[in-house]
């Protein structure tokens, strides 16, 4: 849809100051905004419902050129999802406390605030070149192995470590979008900014999520973090990219 429609959104008409797409072509843009809402709802999970709506942002913006939807967007989710929780605070009070302990955990530290305390701990003993491999204690965190294994890695391989695993995920966003800086068709770009902004956007959320930059979500690290499911669609991704990859040097 994007690829087809491209022109029509790169040229909106202006609505006063504000500049939007045509009305009809603006419906589709509003329908995964909204099943985005209906993901938040659904599994309660801030973080799941942005990283979908962040992939298509992102689609959005290479499609029509034009921040204003990423920003506009943005402050359509950010404002739905506020007055949800608002509105229906009992059913989202699990979002409120990652809220409060992101913004001080200590006083629960031993109990709700407790998995971010631990990861954090665990970050500042592994210091510059970290504690060796096996030698740190990761079990003391929980879910150690999905949500916080890049607290694991920071322990046992200090700060370095943990900036060469970092290094090595912008080094592949970057090819990503290098692959579709080249795509021989617009749905190619498009379908390779989707794949890579799934893989770059997952490893900002969850590790800012572990460092404390973010509130906690769920998240798996790409590659990384347990999880046979995440695993496999990790590698669909890059055997997609490798694919539109191939069509490019095929094309040259």
């Amino acid at each position: 849809y994007l690829d087809d429609k491209r022109e029509l959104l790169a040229s909106p008409y202006k609505l006063g100051p504000i500049s939007l797409p045509p009305l009809p072509y603006l419906a589709p843009l509003l329908l995964l905004w909204a099943l985005a809402i209906v993901l938040f709802v659904v599994q309660k999970d801030l973080g799941s419902a942005l990283l979908f709506f962040g992939i298509f942002l992102a689609m959005l913006y290479v499609a029509s050129g034009r921040p204003f939807y990423v920003i506009g967007g943005l402050g359509l989710f950010f404002a739905a999802a506020y007055s949800l929780n608002s509105l229906l605070a009992s059913q989202f009070t699990h979002i409120q406390k990652r809220v409060d302990i992101w913004l001080n955990p200590w006083p629960v530290g031993s109990n709700e605030g407790y998995q971010i305390v631990q990861s954090l701990f665990a970050l500042a003993s592994g210091g510059v070149l970290g504690s060796g491999i096996g030698f740190g204690s990761p079990g003391y965190i929980p879910a150690v192995q999905t949500d916080m294994i890049i607290a694991a890695i920071g322990e046992e391989l200090g700060l370095a470590g943990t900036l060469a695993v970092i290094a090595l995920f912008m080094l592949l966003v970057y090819r990503g979008y290098h692959i579709a800086l080249l795509a021989r068709t617009g749905y190619e770009q498009l379908l390779a900014v989707g794949l890579t902004t799934i893989l770059g956007l997952q490893t900002l959320i969850i590790i800012g999520g572990a460092i404390k930059m973010i509130p906690l979500t769920g998240i798996t690290l790409p590659f990384i973090s347990y999880g046979g499911s995440s695993l496999i669609t990790n590698f669909v991704i890059v055997g997609l990219l490798l694919r539109i990859s191939a069509n490019v040097k095929r094309e040259t």
